[in-house]
């Protein structure tokens, strides 16, 4: 066995071998098709009105607009489990009564959702001590003006133990969505 001597340059070996290569990180990386670059420095999409000056106006979702339900992207880019939410997303309106008509082409949408999805497995430590084997989940989406690009209501699910997975976190993010929009209704 190594004594704490010897422990400590070893870690500080590692700590400075790794400094170093995100310092030496090659900005070519970036450059890539659909990579970092793409998504932090796309040049901005233009949309055909001005949003509105009151802040309540621009973040309206009017009854029955119609929406388009972009393909969700996994959180973990390896996590195949998380694939498919829009499906799941589009089902949990249907079944929330939410207020919306969904399209299949994003030309005739008045507003988009997009998001990420994620589902885990429990860990061992979950299952033999708390006897869990509920999968993790978590979700986000935001739901987007097309004709002013105004974010018009953005919101997640985090669900430890979920006992339908992606089913519940859909279903959580529709009941949301559908009380904002009566909401706005209300308002109006």
């Amino acid at each position: 066995m190594f004594n704490t001597m010897q422990r400590i340059p070893l870690f500080a070996l590692a700590v400075l071998t790794l400094i170093s290569s995100l310092l030496s990180f090659p900005a070519a990386a970036l450059t890539n098709n659909g990579g970092l670059y793409d998504a932090v420095f796309s040049p901005q999409q233009q949309y055909p009105e001005k949003p509105p000056d009151d802040p309540f106006k621009a973040r309206l979702i009017p009854r029955n607009s119609k929406i388009y339900i972009a393909p969700t992207r996994p959180e973990e880019p390896k996590n195949l489990q998380a694939e498919g939410f829009e499906s799941y997303l589009a089902a949990a309106f249907r079944k929330k009564n939410v207020p919306l008509l969904i399209v299949a082409d994003r030309a005739q949408a008045d507003f988009i959702i997009e998001g990420t999805s994620n589902q885990r497995d429990p860990g061992w430590a979950k299952k033999l001590i708390l006897q869990d084997f509920r999968k993790s989940t978590s979700a986000s989406m935001t739901v987007t003006n097309l004709k002013t690009g105004v974010v018009a209501y953005a919101d997640s699910s985090d669900r430890s133990s979920a006992n339908r997975g992606l089913r519940s976190s859909a279903e959580k993010l529709a009941k949301y969505l559908k009380r904002k929009i009566e909401n706005d209704a209300k308002k109006t």
